[in-house]
């Protein structure tokens, strides 16, 4: 059962995790003092340096949280887990390095840190293998009982079996409809109905109760689920557990009222004050730093193709407003006189050599930095979108209006979990993942993206 701390919810596998690693971590640490300088001058070296040694261990747990080491769903025996376990701890060892430099009381022996770094890693890859074998054993699995047996529930039904590392085992459904009663919707049982709920937990040892019905909820239903809750089962409906195990929002199984109680329970002081401040001073920041980048990326531009340098075009930014987006120009001049507002296809013939390269490497992007500093944007958040395509999404997708709500971003959730969109079906997908920024808002959530967006830029997986 999650824990809540400050109404966020933990989960107890997560606080298992982070325990494991601060014990590790500690654990290295008086090792490496001991093997380098022996047991009684080991101890005394730590006791002599416990700030140093106190930063050594929060930069690698904090690395381990930007690199995504702390999501439970991962399998940490993959071999491209286990590189980047590898890959944070370097980064990790090179953080602390940089920080003892600059400040010099801070520095530790070479000796003792190396070898603490060494013994970090190894015991975090070993321990992270550990805990995926145990998770795979039937005793830390969570008996899961579904209620509806219908389209939301066959879809959170499949999202589990796709989240091997999720914990979770459905033992059936609850249904009221008496045609289901004994069928199998994937393999898994209907079990029962509303009247037969507490037989049925009685009988399978439920611990989870998922709730995926989407129309109005019996009194009956509401009474027992209650009565459920107050014996110690966790009851969540299917959004919510949809959220965790994908990172976005099914716009499709949710209603007006849902989104409403998102909006109004959602703190909002980040977003309005203290997120706004951050984005215009690194903005700015990031701005001066590539002009002389920015100035090369011009000259190539224009070297390479006849017309401007800058692309610039009308979008739609927070609640509504018109303001004008500055690019590089990636395009043939005049790229849409023909064609109308259309999307940029792949292997797309309007594109330049150079607005190949620009896009593969996001560098077309950078001159955006203005609207971030003007307040038209944000570094983070929706991507900002034309009106033409704005109406089309609106008549045809639920919530899409919902972007509005915040300032579009330079880059975003969806944009680092999902490519290019160029169709209703691949938007739909986007704005998924985009509610689910809009809904879980937080600084946390904006260094993530800002890192993950980093790595798609040095591997060049822009389009």
């Amino acid at each position: 059962m999650p824990i809540k701390i400050f109404n966020y919810t933990i989960s107890k596998r997560l606080i298992l995790l982070i325990m494991g690693d601060l014990l590790i971590v500690n654990g290295s640490i008086f090792l490496s003092a001991i093997i380098r300088l022996g047991l009684n001058y080991g101890w005394d070296y730590v006791r002599n340096h416990p700030l140093s040694f106190a930063l050594t261990g929060l930069v690698f747990i904090i690395t381990f949280f930007f690199t995504e080491l702390y999501d439970t769903r991962k399998n940490f025996k993959s071999p491209g887990n286990i590189m980047t376990i590898a890959f944070a701890s370097t980064s990790a060892f090179i953080i602390t390095t940089f920080l003892f430099y600059i400040s010099w009381s801070l520095r530790i022996g070479r000796g003792v840190f190396a070898l603490n770094g060494i013994l970090i890693t190894l015991f975090i890859i070993g321990w992270r293998i550990l805990y995926s074998y145990l998770l795979e054993q039937a005793i830390f699995k969570r008996s899961v009982l579904i209620i509806g047996a219908g389209w939301a529930g066959k879809t959170i039904l499949h999202e589990i079996a796709k989240s091997s590392k999720s914990g979770l085992r459905v033992v059936g459904f609850i249904d009221d409809d008496q045609r289901k009663k004994g069928s199998l919707i994937d393999g898994i049982p209907v079990l029962g109905n509303r009247y037969t709920l507490n037989n049925v937990i009685h009988k399978h040892d439920i611990d989870l109760i998922i709730g995926a019905i989407t129309h109005e909820k019996h009194a009956d239903l509401i009474k027992a689920l209650i009565n459920c809750s107050w014996n110690g089962i966790e009851i969540v409906d299917m959004p919510a557990i949809y959220e965790q195990l994908t990172g976005k929002i099914p716009f499709k199984h949710i209603n007006n009222m849902w989104m409403l109680h998102t909006v109004i329970s959602k703190p909002k002081l980040y977003g309005r004050m203290v997120k706004p401040f951050i984005e215009t001073f690194v903005a700015l920041l990031l701005f001066i730093l590539l002009i002389p980048a920015m100035v090369i990326t011009a000259m190539l531009v224009k070297i390479d193709s006849k017309g401007r340098i800058f692309y610039t075009q009308e979008r739609i930014g927070k609640d509504g407003k018109k303001f004008t987006i500055i690019k590089f120009r990636t395009m043939v001049e005049n790229a849409e006189s023909l064609t109308g507002a259309v999307y940029a296809a792949d292997n797309d013939p309007r594109i330049t050599k150079m607005g190949r390269f620009l896009r593969k490497w996001r560098l077309d992007e950078i001159p955006q930095l203005l609207n971030i500093i003007k307040g038209d944007m944000s570094l983070v958040g929706p991507r900002p979108e034309r009106y033409v395509f704005i109406k089309e999404f609106e008549e045809k997708i639920p919530f899409y209006t919902q972007r509005l709500a915040v300032r579009p971003g330079l880059t975003g959730w969806a944009q680092i979990k999902y490519p290019y969109a160029s169709s209703i079906e691949q938007t739909e997908e986007k704005l998924q993942y985009d509610l689910y920024y809009i809904k879980n808002m937080s600084f946390l959530l904006d260094v993530v993206v800002l890192l993950k967006t980093i790595k798609v830029v040095l591997f060049g997986r822009g389009k």
